[in-house]
C-alpha cells in the first residue's frame, strides 16, 4: 500500500516564460505523456541547446517516468555533476532514487535536503513517500502533515498521505491491532465517503472482526461503486462462506466469472474464486474438471497447482496434496499459500513436527501472520497438556443410583505419542435392595499416531472393588487398532476387559468380561454414511454375547452438524442370567434419530447438542414395545483452551443399562488445556 508522486514538475516560473518553445513539452508531462516528453526535448536538446537546464531537467523527469530509471538518474547525476549542490537538481536526483526503488538511499538523501530547507514542500513531501515505501507509515504521516501545513490544498501531498494511512492501517490489521487500525480508515472516508480502497480496507477489517453483516454492506456499495468489480464479487463469496451460506457463496463466485466480460485480465482469478467455491459446496468432480480445463490454456500456472492442491485436502487427498503444495514451492518458495497449505495438509495427518515447519517458514516469510499464527495455536492445542473432569449422577426405574468422579491427565511424549493417567471412582447403591458398593479405578493409557493411516490406542486399569467391606483388586486392560483404509473409510479392531460395576449386585458378584469389537464407519461424498459395530463378549460367569449395531444416517448440514438416521441393533446370549444382568437370547431394536449440534464448530463459545431418537424394541419373543431416548448438552467455551458442558439423558431401552431397566443420566464436563504463553 504504497504510492509515489508520479507528477513533480519544479521548473523556475521565469524559465518557464522565458522559453515559450518549450511549453508544449511541459503540457505532454503535465498530462501525464512522459514518453512522448521525454522524445520532444530529446529533439530540442539535440537540435537546439544541448545544455540547457531546464530542458534536461524535463528530459530526465521524462524519461524516468516512461520508465527508463536508469538513465533519468544518469541525466542528473551530469546534471549535478556541472551544478554541484543545486537544490532543485537534487530533489529530481532524489525522486530518481525512488524511481530506482533505492528507498533506503533516497530517504538518506531527503534526509540532507532537509537539513538545508527544511519547509521545502517537495523535500517534505518525497522524504514522506521514502519514508512509507520503507513501511515506515507514523513517521511518513507526520511529514505529509507538514508538506500539507506548506502547501494545505496540494492533491499529491493528501494522495500520499492517504497511502500511508492506508499502509499504517494495514500494518496494524496484520499485527491484530484493530481498534488502531479503524480511525486511520475513517479519517480516509471522512474526507471522501466513497474512496474505494478506504472501504476495501474497512470491509475487511470489518471480517476481522467477524462483523460479517456489516462488511456486507460495504461490500454492496462497492458493487454499485466499481459497477461490479470482479474482487468484489470474490469477496462477497468469501464472505458468505464465512456465513455458512455455501450456496449463495457459488452464486457470486459465478457473477464474478460474469464480470470478467468487461475485465478479461480478471479472468482466471475469477475461475480460481469459482472452483473455490465448487470446494465449498462439495462438488470436486466438476472442480477438478474446471482446473483441467484452465490448465490446457495456462500451461505450468502456480496459481492452478496451488488451487489442485488446495482443493486435494478439502477431498481428503491428504498425501497427494503435500506433492502438489511442494511441487508449487520448488516454483516460488515463498508462496503463503503454498507453505501453510503444505503445513494444514499435513497436520490433517498429524504429522505435525513436519506440519510446525511449514508453518514457521511462513512466519519467516510474513512475519506475525495472523492465519499462521493461529495455525500454531492450533498445534498448541493438540499437543499441550489437558486436563478433563468428568462428573455425574445416574438412576434407573431398578432402584439403581450411582455417584461418578473422574479426571484425567494427558500429555506428550513426543509428537505422534500421548500419555494419559486418569482416576475413577463409582459410588453405587439400590434403594431396593438397600444395598452399595464402591468402585475406585487408576489407569495409565497411550494414544499413538504410528502412520498417517494407522492410530494405536490402550490403557492399563488397575481397578478395586469394595463391598459389604470385602475388597477385590482387578486389572483390566484396553487396547485398540484403527485403519484408515482409504479417504472414506475406518476400520478399528479393539480388545478390552474390564468388571461390571453397574450395580451394586454387579460389584459383588465380581463379574468380569473380555470384549472383541469391530467398528467400521464409511462417510461418502453423497453425505450419506454407514457406522457399524460388532461385539463379541465373553463374560468370566461362562456366558457369551453377540451384539451387532448399525447406523445409516444423512449429514444434512455439516457446520452445525445436523444428521439423521435410522439405527438397527440386534444382541443375542448364550445364557439367560436375567437375575444378575439383562441376557436375553434375542433382542432387537429399530429406531429413527436426530442430532444438531455445534460442539466442533471453530470459535464457538456456546455450544449445544440435541439428539433424540424413538423406536420399538423386541425382547425374544414379547410384543414389540415403543422406545425413546433423549439428550440435551450445553456448554460454554470461553477460550480455545476451556470448556465447560452439561448434559443430561433419559432412555428408556431396554440396552441403556445392564439391568435391562430405563436409564437416566445427568453430568458435567471440562477440559482445560494448559498452554503456555508462547506454546509450541
Amino acid at each position: 500500500m504504497k504510492k509515489i508522486l508520479v507528477v513533480f514538475l519544479v521548473i523556475f516560473a521565469g524559465a518557464v516564460q522565458a522559453q515559450e518553445v518549450l511549453q508544449a513539452g511541459f503540457k505532454l508531462l503535465e498530462n501525464g505523456q512522459f514518453a512522448e516528453g521525454a522524445a520532444f526535448f530529446k529533439h530540442y536538446l539535440t537540435t537546439q541547446d544541448a545544455t540547457n537546464k531546464t530542458a534536461l531537467l524535463c528530459y530526465g523527469r521524462g524519461t524516468g517516468l516512461s520508465g527508463n530509471v536508469t538513465e533519468a538518474k544518469e541525466v542528473f547525476g551530469k546534471l549535478l555533476q556541472r551544478y554541484p549542490g543545486d537544490f532543485e537538481i537534487s530533489l529530481n536526483a532524489a525522486e530518481a532514487l525512488m524511481w530506482c526503488k533505492e528507498y533506503a538511499e533516497a530517504k538518506r538523501y531527503y534526509e540532507k535536503l532537509l537539513t538545508e530547507k527544511p519547509n521545502d514542500f517537495a523535500a517534505n513531501l518525497g522524504y514522506a513517500n521514502a519514508l512509507a515505501s520503507l513501511f515506515e507509515y507514523e513517521k511518513a504521516l507526520v511529514f505529509t502533515e507538514k508538506a500539507l501545513q506548506i502547501q494545505p490544498s496540494n492533491d499529491n501531498a493528501k494522495l500520499s498521505r492517504k497511502y500511508a494511512r492506508l499502509g499504517l492501517a494495514d500494518y496494524f490489521v496484520k499485527n491484530q491491532d484493530y481498534h488502531r487500525a479503524a480511525p486511520l480508515l475513517e479519517s480516509i472516508l471522512s474526507e471522501n465517503a466513497t474512496d474505494k480502497e478506504a472501504l476495501f480496507a474497512k470491509a475487511q477489517l470489518y471480517i476481522q472482526l467477524e462483523r460479517y453483516n456489516e462488511a456486507e454492506k460495504i461490500y454492496q456499495q462497492l458493487l454499485q461503486l466499481t459497477h461490479g468489480q470482479t474482487e468484489v464479487y470474490l469477496n462477497l463469496s468469501y464472505l458468505s462462506f464465512l456465513q455458512a451460506n455455501k450456496p449463495l457463496a457459488f452464486e457470486y463466485a459465478n457473477k464474478a466469472v460474469e464480470s470478467t466480460a468487461t475485465q478479461p485480465q480478471k479472468y482466471l482469478t475469477a475461475r480460481l474464486g469459482r472452483i473455490t467455491a465448487l470446494g465449498w459446496n462439495g462438488k470436486f468432480k466438476q472442480a477438478f474438471a474446471e482446473l483441467d480445463s484452465l490448465d490446457s490454456v495456462f500451461p505450468n500456472n502456480n496459481d492452478l497447482l496451488i488451487k489442485r492442491a488446495g482443493l486435494s485436502i478439502w477431498n481428503k487427498e491428504f498425501a497427494h496434496s503435500v506433492s502438489l503444495f511442494k511441487k508449487s514451492l520448488r516454483n516460488v518458495p515463498s508462496s503463503f499459500d503454498g507453505n501453510l497449505g503444505v503445513a494444514d495438509a499435513l497436520f490433517a495427518q498429524e504429522l505435525d513436527d513436519e506440519s510446525k515447519k511449514y508453518v514457521l517458514k511462513t512466519l519467516e516469510y510474513y512475519p506475525n501472520q495472523k492465519d499462521a499464527k493461529d495455525f500454531l495455536a492450533k498445534l498448541a492445542l493438540r499437543h499441550a497438556p489437558a486436563l478433563t473432569t468428568h462428573n455425574f449422577i445416574s438412576s434407573d426405574k431398578g432402584g439403581n443410583a450411582s455417584k461418578n468422579y473422574q479426571a484425567n491427565v494427558a500429555f506428550d511424549v513426543a509428537t505422534a505419542l500421548r500419555f494419559n493417567v486418569g482416576y475413577r471412582r463409582r459410588e453405587v447403591s439400590n434403594s431396593l435392595e438397600n444395598n452399595s458398593a464402591n468402585v475406585q479405578t487408576m489407569t495409565a493409557g497411550l494414544r499413538w499416531r504410528v502412520k498417517p493411516f494407522w492410530l494405536i490406542t490402550g490403557a492399563i486399569n488397575v481397578t478395586k472393588l469394595e463391598k459389604d467391606g470385602a475388597v477385590a483388586p482387578f486389572k483390566t486392560f484396553d487396547i485398540a487398532s484403527e485403519f484408515r483404509l482409504n479417504k472414506f473409510q475406518t476400520l478399528e479392531l479393539r480388545h478390552n476387559s474390564d468388571v461390571q460395576s453397574f450395580t451394586a449386585g454387579l460389584v459383588g458378584n465380581q463379574l468380569s468380561f473380555k470384549n472383541y469389537i469391530a467398528t467400521y464407519n464409511l462417510s461418502t461424498p453423497f453425505k450419506v454414511g454407514v457406522y457399524s459395530q460388532y461385539y463379541y463378549t465373553k463374560n468370566s460367569d461362562g456366558n457369551t454375547r453377540n451384539l451387532l449395531f448399525a447406523s445409516l444416517y444423512y449429514d444434512l448440514k455439516a457446520t452445525p452438524v445436523v444428521k439423521f438416521g435410522i439405527n438397527y441393533q440386534r444382541m443375542t446370549f448364550e445364557k439367560r442370567m436375567s437375575r444378575v444382568y439383562f441376557s436375553p437370547f434375542l433382542f432387537r431394536s429399530y429406531e429413527v434419530f436426530g442430532v444438531s449440534e455445534n460442539l466442533n464448530v471453530p470459535k464457538q463459545k456456546f455450544l449445544y447438542q440435541v439428539s433424540v431418537a424413538g423406536g420399538m424394541q423386541r425382547i425374544e419373543d414379547e410384543a414389540y414395545q415403543a422406545t425413546y431416548r433423549a439428550s440435551l448438552t450445553l456448554g460454554y467455551k470461553p477460550s480455545a483452551n476451556i470448556e465447560l458442558t452439561a448434559y443430561s439423558l433419559y432412555s428408556n431401552s431396554a440396552t441403556s443399562s445392564v439391568v435391562g431397566y430405563s436409564y437416566s443420566e445427568t453430568g458435567i464436563k471440562a477440559k482445560w488445556i494448559l498452554l503456555k504463553k508462547q506454546q509450541y
